[in-house]
């Protein structure tokens, strides 16, 4: 007990509480000694946050503690049990508001539950005691799961895009347009007649209307690769902005049936060189996920780690928690990662420094993505490659230019306010993370790199690597389909270039997926019957110059990126398997015909990709190594009839 030591009374009108906010001096009559609250109130001065999150960050109390206690120095009953909540209003206001009539059974006893946090909390303890026993105090995290419990109709419809809003945008779920259909139909009956009547010159010509999203495509890619690498001026220390000066972060975690990397996940968490009372980190779970909800409810978490319940509905994808988590959230930047990730400790700070930094319409920065288990098989290692490729060269070299990139499903960094202007995520879209990235260009938002690393886990086998990719080009179909319904539009939204980006980057990467097994046969069979070399007409002669053409310059696309990422990466033994990148990009082909056949009958099927399955991520040591002060508290060990 803290005090003066007059017979456990504590004065906090004393000379030793002046300096203490008045929703944290309180504290000194219940327990917590004056010297914490002291180094409390010093650390929000200095940092610019929350009193009570600092003592939460301290480890002097956690919330129930807290809100006994405010309770008690109120005259209120706190109520720890079950309760339900009057559903209606607008969810985000309530919320943080932090008041709400009770229902149910316990409406008999209570009028109101509250759980009031920042400005109204501290005006409630100025004000004193209230001495009701109709008014119930609870804790934010009980009121908020009661709250969501209670408006999930609502939380669903609006996080799949199913209100007044959300039905005004644009968005997968309405599938292709009438002039699409009518214009695919035309296309189609068109290339069947010229099939039967001349299979050759047809097929030639189908190849040329064609070619320019295979050029598009292999000229960002070359442009990209050329694209000089700046000095990283973000790392330099200089450059940070110190903690008083960063705002509230929310990190959002979808995770679903991810027991095997849960303790990873928090441990990389943990290790975020973030203020923890400046951070609001929720982990997303869906309602019918036992096995999560079992092992998290073991766990002590710290205070700035929510799980929020994600309310049952239809799609069952990853952005529809996402969009509930946005609507929550209390950051001024959101940012992303997935269960598996181990992003570097940095990540956040720089985020933040480079928003500070830049004019507003910057909306999103993309960290770039890692796969540190290349050792672990050669699926794995051409992953890597890829991702080598793609976050060291391609990406960084596009937003140099201008030009806008699919975004990462992962480690993406916003403005909150701009994801909100945007309406968030298309929940019905399994790659959103591409859609969006056109939908804040067309916003007339900017796009840029963040040269920070995110630790990944590749798929280990074929199957599982096929669903995975199969999931993403599907994606790519539907923001294709979403964003070509009025092409005029997009090219007056986003101007020439990025249209032309995006076009290249998502049309090109489905066409020439697809085409791939197609064309390369087309070659061969050329080269065998001698018409590659001596084409038997002029039209022929034109077709077998512009595949030439094609061939090389897209070899060239092919395998440039990924050396020059390998390199970047300071993993040269990477470059022995350039090699096997036309294999490669063989299992690309098969997974975009997986994901041709469900964009007919699966549209919104999220495939999952199993993770916790790699063995080499992490060393001995790391795994070994103790918790820190306010990280998780792991769960004892599950008895064997309860293990997965």
């Amino acid at each position: 007990m803290g005090g003066d030591g007059r017979d456990g009374v504590v004065d906090t009108q004393g000379p030793g509480f002046a300096g203490l906010p008045a929703e944290i001096a309180f504290l000194a009559r219940h327990g917590v000694g004056p010297s914490g609250l002291a180094a409390a109130a010093q650390r929000a001065r200095r940092n610019g946050t929350d009193p009570v999150r600092e003592v939460f960050a301290l480890g002097l109390t956690d919330q129930d503690g807290y809100y006994r206690a405010l309770a008690d120095e109120l005259g209120l009953p706190f109520h720890a049990g079950a309760f339900d909540l009057v559903a209606g209003g607008r969810h985000e206001a309530i919320l943080r508001g932090g008041v709400a009539p009770a229902a149910g059974r316990v409406a008999r006893r209570f009028r109101f539950f509250i759980a009031p946090e920042g400005a109204a909390l501290r005006h409630m303890v100025e004000a004193g005691p209230r001495h009701r026993d109709d008014v119930a105090v609870t804790t934010p995290r009980r009121f908020a799961d009661r709250l969501r419990e209670a408006n999930d109709t609502g939380l669903a419809r609006h996080a799949a895009g199913l209100d007044e809003s959300g039905l005004a945008r644009h968005s997968a779920r309405t599938g292709a347009g009438r002039g699409q259909i009518v214009a695919t139909g035309i296309g189609l009956s068109a290339a069947a007649i010229g099939g039967i009547m001349a299979p050759l010159q047809s097929f030639c010509l189908l190849a040329l209307l064609l070619g320019p999203l295979f050029l598009g495509l292999i000229l960002l890619r070359l442009a990209a690769a050329m694209e000089r690498v700046l000095p990283d001026l973000w790392q330099a220390r200089r450059w940070r902005l110190d903690d008083s000066r960063l705002p509230i972060y929310t990190v959002a975690v979808p995770m679903y049936r991810e027991e095997a990397v849960l303790r990873q996940m928090l441990r990389a968490l943990s290790e975020l060189d973030y203020p923890p009372a400046k951070l609001d980190i929720r982990l997303l779970i869906e309602a019918d996920d036992a096995g999560m909800r079992a092992e998290l409810a073991r766990m002590v978490l710290p205070a700035h780690v929510t799980v929020t319940i994600v309310p049952p509905g239809q799609p069952r994808t990853k952005p529809r928690a996402l969009n509930l988590a946005l609507l929550e959230a209390r950051g001024a930047l959101f940012t992303i990662f997935d269960a598996e990730d181990i992003p570097d400790p940095q990540q956040l700070r720089l985020a933040a420094t480079r928003f500070h930094r830049a004019p507003d319409d910057l909306a999103c920065l993309q960290a770039r993505l890692v796969i540190d288990h290349a050792a672990e098989g050669l699926l794995p290692a051409l992953f890597a490659l890829e991702y080598a490729g793609l976050f060291e060269v391609l990406n960084p070299g596009l937003l140099r230019a201008g030009l806008p990139i699919l975004l990462g499903g992962t480690s993406n960094h916003f403005r909150t306010a701009a994801l909100r202007a945007l309406g968030g995520w298309d929940a019905w879209n399994v790659t959103e993370d591409a859609d969006l990235a056109l939908r804040l260009v067309r916003a007339g938002y900017r796009i840029g790199d963040l040269p920070s690393q995110t630790r990944e886990e590749a798929p280990v086998t074929v199957r599982a690597w096929l669903k995975q990719r199969s999931r993403w080009i599907k994606g790519y179909m539907q923001t294709a389909v979403t964003h070509s319904r009025a092409p005029l539009h997009l090219l007056r939204e986003a101007g020439f270039a990025a249209s032309f980006a995006f076009a290249s980057l998502a049309l090109g990467t489905i066409v020439t997926a697809l085409g791939y097994p197609i064309f390369a046969a087309a070659t061969v069979l050329a080269y065998w019957e001698g018409s590659l070399f001596a084409p038997p007409s002029a039209f022929l002669t034109l077709t077998s110059a512009f595949a030439l053409a094609i061939w090389l310059f897209g070899t060239l696309a092919l395998f440039l990126p990924p050396a020059i990422g390998a390199l970047r990466q300071r993993d040269p033994g990477l470059l022995l398997l350039l090699p096997l990148l036309p294999l490669y990009y063989g299992l690309v082909s098969i997974a975009a015909w997986m994901a041709f056949y469900e964009y007919f009958n699966r549209r919104f099927a999220w495939n999952k990709t199993e993770h916790g399955l790699a063995r080499r991520r992490l060393p001995p040591a790391e795994e070994a190594r103790p918790l820190r002060s306010g990280e998780a508290t792991p769960p004892p060990p599950a008895p064997a009839s309860a293990r997965y």
